[in-house]
């Protein structure tokens, strides 16, 4: 357990130095000795768990992406029978204050749109919503094309998220989510 809990550590500590240092240069122009001297360790810490510094870069972008999915889910996972949107409130609803806990990161990969995370984020929440689609929008007619209504719905969250971000998180985590819940719920009230 406690090496696990050293390797987590170093590992976050690695993730930490290489966003810092991308807020600064490009990738290209960052060395393993800068990353690791910002880290506080040694080239052979780095080397022992990643082999580029790309294989860095992409570990942070899966897992920021992947702290997203269980951060959306987290509302209904294993509570589907007493899910309704009418009832959600900000304490259940997780996706602002996941991106608010981790805005150095979400901040970059907006700031550096070369880095392809928003294309990415956009197909994790896609892939959420095309595997949720009959329990997050029920009663959608069958004439209804469905990959027009997960596209729409996904770009309007992306949308959101980066009006947001590019605001330099202008409203609270909890604001936002307020008035998501807020919208969401006009939304089902017109339906």
């Amino acid at each position: 357990m406690k090496d696990n809990n050293g390797v987590i550590r170093t590992k976050k500590a690695l993730k930490h130095a290489l966003i810092s240092l991308l807020n600064e240069k490009q990738l290209r122009e960052i060395t393993i000795k800068e990353i690791v001297s910002t880290a506080g360790y040694t080239r052979g810490t780095f080397y022992a768990h990643y082999q580029y510094k790309e294989d860095l870069l992409d570990e942070i972008i899966i897992d920021t992406i992947d702290g997203f999915v269980l951060a959306f889910k987290e509302p209904y996972e294993g509570k589907r029978e007493q899910y309704d949107i009418r009832f959600l409130t900000y304490s259940t609803v997780k996706i602002f204050n996941y991106v608010s806990e981790n805005n150095e990161a979400f901040s970059l990969f907006y700031k550096r749109e070369n880095m392809g995370f928003q294309e990415k984020l956009m197909e994790a929440i896609s892939i959420i919503y095309n595997e949720e689609f009959d329990f997050l929008f029920p009663g959608v007619p069958d004439h209804i094309n469905r990959e027009i209504v997960i596209n729409q719905n996904a770009f309007t969250l992306l949308g959101l998220l980066s009006y947001w971000i590019k605001s330099n998180y202008k409203y609270s985590a909890q604001y936002m989510t307020e008035q998501t819940l807020e919208i969401a719920r006009l939304n089902h009230i017109n339906k």
